[in-house]
C-alpha cells in the first residue's frame, strides 16, 4: 500500500507540472479552427469517428483487452494480451479489419498485423567505455534481475468524458522493484504529458529501490521484440512528425500497409531529475535467433520512471485530420482523478 501511495503523490505532482503549459487554439492541417465543444483539443467529429469500445478479460497471469471501432463502416479489432510470468511482462498486439456493407460484415478487405514486446530482465552493469549505454561485448555485467514473479494486478477505471473510459492496470513484481503502469483509452487523451491515440497503449516503466551490488554501476532494461516481420528503427516517430510528441525514439514493424510501433521518450525521471535514456541498435535476441532485442539504458538512480508506448498506426485515417496542439491539458482533470482513484479505492483482481 505504501508503494502505491508514494507513486500516487509522484504522479499527481508530475501531472500538475505537465499540465501547466496550457493548450493553444486547435486548428486542422489547413489552419482552420476546429469544433471542440469538450475543450480537449481534438475536433469533435473526428474524435467521435475514432472512439473505440474496450473490454477487459482477466485470467491467471494474463489479461486481454479487446478494442473495437465504435462507429463507421470499417469494423476492426485490436487485441492486446498482457502476460506476466516466468518470461517477463509481455504485450502482444494483433489487428484485423473487415468492411461492413448493408448491415452485413464482409471479408472484402481484411488485414492482419501481429507483434509482441516483452520486458525480460533488468541488467546491472558497469559502463567500461563510458558511453552511458550497455554493450554486452564491452561492459561488465554485475547481475541480472529476471522479471519472473508478480503480485496480483491492480485494475481501475475512470470516466474521461460522456461514454468513454480510461482503463489503468498496474503489473508489479513480487518485491516491488519493477512495475508497469498500463493505460488503455477509448478516445484521444494525454496521460502524464504523453499523447495517446485510441489505437495506442501507454506503458510507464517504474524501477524502485533496486539492490545495486556495486557503487559505480547503472541499469539497462532488456526488451525482446517478436514478430513475423523484421523490426526497423524509427528515429522520427509518427507522433513526432504529426506534432504530438518531441524527443521520441522507437522501432516499427510493418505489414499489409499497417504499422506496429514501440516508442519511448528519450529521457526519463531519475530520482526526480530529467535525464537521457539511451538505446542500442537492434540486435538478434540472445535466446531466439529468429527474434530481435532492444536495450534501454538508464542513469543510476533509486527511482527510475520512463514512459514507452505500443500501438497500431492505421495509415492516414488517424492522422490526416488531427489538429496540431500543444500537449498539456487534454483530460488533465480526468487523469488527476485517476490518482485519487488509485489512492482511495484500489481494486485487486486475482
Amino acid at each position: 500500500m505504501r508503494k502505491y501511495n508514494l507513486f500516487g503523490i509522484f504522479l499527481l505532482g508530475f501531472l500538475l507540472f505537465s499540465t501547466s503549459f496550457g493548450l493553444v487554439a486547435a486548428q486542422d492541417d489547413d489552419g482552420v479552427d476546429i469544433v471542440d465543444d469538450d475543450d480537449d483539443g481534438v475536433d469533435d467529429d473526428f474524435e467521435e469517428e475514432n472512439k473505440r469500445d474496450i473490454e477487459i478479460e482477466v485470467s491467471d497471469n494474463e489479461f486481454q483487452i479487446e478494442s473495437k471501432l465504435r462507429n463507421g463502416d470499417i469494423k476492426d479489432e485490436i487485441k492486446l494480451k498482457v502476460t506476466y510470468d516466468g518470461d517477463g511482462v509481455g504485450v502482444k498486439i494483433s489487428y484485423e479489419e473487415e468492411m461492413e456493407s448493408e448491415g452485413a460484415i464482409e471479408s472484402e478487405s481484411e488485414f492482419e498485423l501481429e507483434f509482441k514486446v516483452e520486458f525480460r530482465k533488468i541488467i546491472e552493469f558497469v559502463d567500461l567505455d563510458g558511453n552511458g549505454m550497455y554493450d554486452k561485448s564491452i561492459d561488465q555485467v554485475v547481475q541480472e534481475y529476471d522479471l519472473n514473479s508478480f503480485q496480483p494486478i491492480v485494475y481501475t477505471t475512470l470516466s474521461i468524458s460522456n461514454g468513454t473510459t480510461l482503463h489503468y492496470v498496474i503489473v508489479n513484481t513480487t518485491d516491488g522493484v519493477f512495475a508497469a503502469h498500463i493505460f488503455f483509452v477509448e478516445e484521444f487523451v494525454v496521460v502524464n504529458g504523453t499523447f495517446i491515440a485510441p489505437t495506442q497503449t501507454k506503458i510507464d516503466i517504474e524501477i524502485s529501490n533496486f539492490n545495486y551490488l556495486v557503487d559505480d554501476s547503472q541499469l539497462a532494461l532488456y526488451v525482446k521484440l517478436e514478430s513475423e516481420k523484421e523490426y526497423k528503427e524509427d528515429d522520427e516517430t509518427d507522433d513526432e512528425e504529426n506534432g504530438h510528441a518531441t524527443e521520441e525514439d522507437g522501432v516499427v514493424v510493418e505489414s499489409n500497409g499497417y504499422s506496429g510501433i514501440f516508442t519511448w521518450n528519450e529521457s526519463a525521471l531519475i530520482d526526480g531529475v530529467v535525464m537521457n535514456v539511451l538505446s542500442n541498435t537492434l540486435e538478434v535476441d540472445d535466446e531466439d535467433e529468429m527474434e530481435q532485442k532492444l536495450i534501454l539504458s538508464y542513469p543510476r538512480g533509486n527511482h527510475i520512471y520512463h514512459d514507452p508506448k505500443v500501438g497500431i498506426t492505421l495509415g492516414q485515417s488517424l492522422t490526416s485530420s488531427f489538429p496540431s496542439v500543444l500537449i498539456g491539458t487534454i483530460a488533465s482533470v480526468a487523469i488527476i482523478g485517476v490518482v485519487a482513484v488509485i489512492l482511495l479505492k484500489k481494486r485487486r483482481i486475482a
